[in-house]
């Protein structure tokens, strides 16, 4: 098995990102007449405004919808329908966006590519519930909504990567969109499966877990011992099927 390490989000070239939905009644995004571009520049962007989940018209088959969500306290999350990136946004009284972008899970997507949208951005407009986000000095527009719809956003799941320390021996856990993760215990490839625990905020039972068979001298391959985790301020705490801790993970 290949060993899955994380990724930073990097330029690219300026070109147009194209979101190709799976629904081909999907019409074209129209804001509201009523309110003006113009009209938000003359009182100046709101910042509280973009606070909230946002995303696609079309509709897609892949694990989750793809998402925006911008936080409160100036963090990001995003997906493309099966990767999750998350970082930090700052957006001043004229709509110039900066954003930092953390690593991303590698999971291929027919999705859309929300998370580089973000990364890329450096200017954003709302007209309503209409949002609009340029990138790369506006050679690329990516167009959103609002959601309405409860079960598009980050549902309160870990999904990402998730590492001891940033080295290549390092335990790491992968947590995908799809409900099954992949990781390193130090030692060995791990593969398994993971849901949701019912009424706990990021909290998941792991499952079907599965290991290489390799013999490493030195090494304490604890995170295949996983049977449940909780975050808590980026932390993932990782338990064994008896409830005790065994080890540590951090978001990156």
């Amino acid at each position: 098995m290949a060993r899955l390490t994380p990724f930073a989000i990097v330029a690219v070239a300026a070109a147009a990102i194209i979101l190709t939905g799976c629904s081909s009644e999907a019409v074209p995004l129209t804001p509201p007449a009523s309110q003006s571009a113009e009209a938000e520049a003359a009182v100046g962007f709101q910042e509280g405004s973009l606070v909230g989940v946002w995303t696609v018209q079309q509709k897609y088959d892949s694990p989750e919808q793809p998402f925006i969500a911008f936080v409160q306290d100036n963090t990001w999350i995003a997906s493309d329908g099966c990767n999750r990136v998350e970082g930090t946004w700052t957006v001043d009284g004229n709509g110039v966006m900066t954003t930092t972008a953390g690593p991303s899970t590698m999971m291929a997507c027919d999705g859309a590519q929300l998370p580089l949208s973000v990364t890329l951005a450096n200017y954003v407009s709302i007209n309503g519930d209409y949002l609009t986000i340029d990138s790369s000095n506006s050679t690329t527009t990516t167009e959103l909504i609002r959601a309405t719809d409860p079960t598009v956003g980050p549902q309160g799941w870990p999904i990402g990567y998730w590492t001891e320390t940033r080295t290549r021996t390092s335990p790491f856990l992968t947590i995908s969109a799809d409900r099954t993760f992949t990781g390193f215990d130090g030692c060995n490839q791990l593969t398994g499966t993971w849901s949701p625990n019912p009424g706990a905020n990021e909290s998941v039972t792991f499952s079907n877990v599965s290991a290489t068979a390799g013999l490493c001298v030195g090494t304490d391959p604890w995170l295949n011992k996983a049977a449940s985790a909780t975050v808590q301020n980026s932390v993932m705490t990782v338990s064994a099927a008896n409830g005790a801790v065994i080890g540590q993970l951090r978001g990156m």
